[in-house]
């Protein structure tokens, strides 16, 4: 097998996904890619080490399997509300009289912009240079080659707790591979859903995923920034099991099936009846009274032999109707949180942003519409770019940690990395230069 050859492994909160890939001129050529369910991780947190050991090494052992070659090392994420992002200002002197900025000095210029007050226990995962100035007047985006006496710079730095970055490195370590970079979810997924020139007018990424919503903001095809918010598909879940009073896999079925987000009416929110298979009643004071709170809880209840047989479960029935007047005000309020997030940086566009969003709920009946009402600008599904072959959208994440590794061996290649600094154990934390981070 080709040696370069790069396995993108993405830990979610529902699932893991691992796509194994080969370099190619035009594009990568997908060699394999498989998905597990997610053991022993939530919330971006690692709560069992040898369940998501495992679990990763189900998920990379199928694609190996199926790509028949055996990975050594991977490119994964780490997200979560952990994460930070802080913004510095470097500065350097090159010499009294202007001459040739050289790569050394912005190297200089960019560490310098890192030593920051930054706690022991955060570890720096992007340094993106937003803008360099020559003499304290000239603002310019690539400083190589041009004349001036000093360089100033500012920088994004995205950073973890140390802490979660050392579980999950570990939790690979165990399942037999190793760690060759680290990258945010939004980082990776950009490189698989916009082309050169969004990312350059301005993009925004909505993952919402099981247990997270994470929101990425580029600009000039830089990172801007990224924001977590403990909300996904299991909250939504969670309303209509609370409200219907039903199981919660029963929801989930509800949900996936019959889900639907809308303020208003239409073809797609009618009243047709929807069967749900078992409706849990509370016994004891005050029982008698759930057939009178259906208009509250949502839901018809329905009588019949068999449900009286099932010691307290009773048939029902419920519409898409009912179902969106549920689910509509979560989702509202959460995007509404988004939205003031994100409202500095729509506004000071002179353009709309590209905003798209990935996830399975993204898919929804509505969802999209609802962003777009909130927003009060165009939203669309992310789709796979570049790749015609290949469109499993919910891999995209994978794909991008693919195409963010060979773009990094590359850069490696050309001596454009800055030292690597070293943490405790077996994590190993490579510091991103800032040709790196650019695309």
């Amino acid at each position: 097998m080709h040696k370069e050859i790069i396995c993108g492994l993405d830990i979610g909160g529902a699932s893991i996904r691992a796509l194994i890939a080969q370099q190619a001129e035009a594009m990568e050529k997908i060699l394999a890619f498989s998905e597990v369910p997610t053991k022993g991780f939530s919330k971006g947190v690692v709560s069992n080490l040898s369940l998501l050991s495992d679990a990763i090494e189900e998920a990379i052992s199928k694609a190996e399997a199926a790509a028949q070659c055996k990975v050594r090392k991977v490119v994964t994420d780490v997200s979560g509300v952990h994460i930070r992002t802080f913004k510095s200002r470097g500065s350097v002197h090159i010499s009294d009289r202007p001459s040739e900025i050289k790569e050394e000095d912005v190297k200089r210029c960019v560490e310098s912009a890192k030593l920051i007050a930054m706690s022991l226990d955060r570890e720096v995962i992007h340094l993106v240079p937003e803008k360099f100035y020559i003499d304290d007047r000239m603002e310019i985006s690539e400083p190589l080659g041009l004349f001036g006496s000093k360089l100033d710079v500012d920088i994004n730095i995205i950073t973890s707790l140390v802490s979660i970055l050392q579980n999950v490195t570990k939790a690979i370590n165990f399942a037999g591979y190793e760690v060759e970079d680290v990258v945010i979810p939004g980082m990776a997924t950009s490189l698989a859903i916009f082309d050169a020139k969004e990312l350059e007018e301005g993009a925004i990424i909505i993952d919402v995923g099981k247990d997270l919503t994470e929101v990425t903001l580029f600009l000039e095809s830089k990172l801007q920034d990224c924001f977590y918010f403990p909300f996904g598909s299991d909250d939504l879940t969670q309303v209509l099991q609370d409200k219907l009073r039903i199981m919660f896999e029963d929801a989930e079925e509800l949900r996936t099936k019959y889900g639907i987000v809308t303020k208003l009416g239409g073809d797609l929110c009618d009243d047709s009846p929807i069967l749900i298979s078992s409706i849990k009643t509370k016994p004891g004071p005050g029982h008698e009274n759930t057939q009178s709170n259906e208009k509250i809880l949502g839901g018809n209840w329905v009588d019949d032999t068999r449900a009286r047989a099932l010691k307290g479960e009773r048939q029902g029935v419920v519409s898409r109707k009912e179902i969106s007047g549920l689910l509509f005000p979560k989702v509202e309020e959460i995007m509404q949180n988004v939205y003031k997030k994100i409202e500095p940086f729509l506004r000071h566009r002179k353009k709309s942003p590209h905003i798209r969003v990935v996830g399975g709920i993204s898919k929804m009946d509505g969802f999209i519409e609802a962003i777009e009402d909130i927003f009060n600008a165009p939203v669309n599904i992310g789709r796979i770019l570049k790749n015609k072959d290949f469109q499993e959208t919910k891999f995209a994440c994978s794909l991008g940690l693919t195409r963010y590794g060979f773009k990094k061996r590359a850069d490696r290649g050309t001596g454009h990395v800055l030292d690597a600094n070293s943490l405790t154990g077996r994590f190993v934390s490579r510091v991103r230069s800032f040709f790196s981070d650019y695309f």
